[in-house]
């Protein structure tokens, strides 16, 4: 099975350009040595085991408007610590985008479920999301090397996560109150094409980036993060299968 074919250039739209062909020959090179799991149908098998447990569904939501958060964070620690103005705009349109996101699951839950949200949870979660707009923060500026080696991370990491939207989609439908399909599908499309745009500049950059690295080391990177991003994955799998999957509060990273 061509795996990047089906689950990264599906993301990448028509998109055609030599850095985003170059990133997919990285991403290509990687999966023919090693494919992660996420791509894999034990992994959806996996999922699909507890969505009966309406639970289940609903604590995977809070779980996600969590780890948006600090996703959102995490990427202005990287916009503040740029140069490039092009990709401090790619960067803090993202940092945007997620903290938007902690507030659509919480939408999603609440549409999906209605008045199932404890206060003291929702409460507990609200206190956690980062503000909606972007200042950026002077702050000490990475070399090319680090930014790149953070990209591929963060494509790594949306990548993953579409594939996440993808399995839950048709569960949130599922469960929804037919009164809130419309809302709940105007939301999913939302977080789809922010997801989508997350991987299409990451693949971008990465690709303009490593133009100025020898491709055998960057080849390395790609796959050595590939790597850990997969024992991390593994992390979590184990957990899923022991009935805990996306039930904490709390990242696990």
């Amino acid at each position: 099975m061509d795996y990047v074919a089906r689950f990264v250039e599906t993301a990448l739209d028509e998109q055609g350009d030599i850095a985003t062909r170059d990133y997919l020959r990285l991403f290509g090179d990687a999966v023919a040595r090693h494919v992660p799991p996420y791509f894999l149908a034990d992994y959806g098998n996996s999922f699909r085991s507890h969505i009966e447990n309406p639970v289940w569904v609903l604590q995977s939501l809070v779980s996600n408007a969590i780890k948006e958060g600090e996703g959102s964070r995490d990427l202005a620690k990287i916009a503040n610590a740029c140069t490039s103005a092009g990709l401090v705009d790619d960067l803090s349109q993202h940092v945007e985008d997620e903290a938007g996101h902690c507030r659509m699951y919480l939408r999603l839950a609440d549409l999906v479920f209605p008045d199932a949200l404890p206060d003291d949870v929702r409460g507990a979660v609200e206190t956690q999301f980062p503000p909606m707009q972007h200042s950026q923060v002077e702050a000490a500026s990475l070399e090319t090397w680090r930014v790149l080696d953070y990209l591929i991370q963060v494509n790594l990491g949306e990548v993953r996560t579409r594939i996440h939207q993808k399995l839950l989609e048709p569960v949130l439908e599922a469960y929804c109150p037919h009164r809130n399909l419309d809302m709940l599908g105007r939301t999913l499309c939302k977080l789809s094409g922010d997801e989508c745009s997350h991987i299409r500049y990451t693949a971008r950059r990465i690709g303009e980036l490593s133009k100025e690295f020898a491709s055998t080391r960057v080849e390395e990177l790609f796959w050595q993060r590939l790597l850990q991003f997969t024992a991390y994955t593994e992390r979590e799998l184990g957990s899923q299968r022991a009935g805990g999957f996306a039930t904490s509060l709390v990242r696990d990273r």
